[in-house]
């Protein structure tokens, strides 16, 4: 069970406040560091710079796949944005998610 059960469209559905995803980066400030959909996660993973990503993702963790899971309850995309995680693989995976 996640917080949009029953929402068929979550491209562009965004989070209730309190279940955003924030960035842990110096190049993100105010709004910017705020993911509310998945379109905003996509955005995101297109111009994230390495060492945020890294915040984020390591061998041990996926924050933004914990977010999917937890928040989207998309278990099986979480489990694709696991695989090595690079930004464009995670964008083509989102992509084809969303189609």
């Amino acid at each position: 069970m996640s917080i949009l059960d029953g929402i068929e469209d979550k491209r562009n559905f965004p989070v209730p406040e309190g279940s955003e995803f924030i960035l842990d980066g110096p190049d993100y400030w105010g709004d910017d560091r705020v993911i509310k959909s998945l379109d905003d996660l996509f955005e995101v993973l297109n111009l994230i710079e390495p060492e945020t990503l890294a915040n984020h993702v390591d061998e041990n963790r996926n924050d933004f796949a914990q977010w999917v899971e937890d928040v989207f309850g998309e278990k099986e995309l979480a489990e694709q944005l696991r695989l090595p995680p690079t930004p464009l693989r995670m964008m083509i995976t989102i992509e084809k998610f969303l189609r």
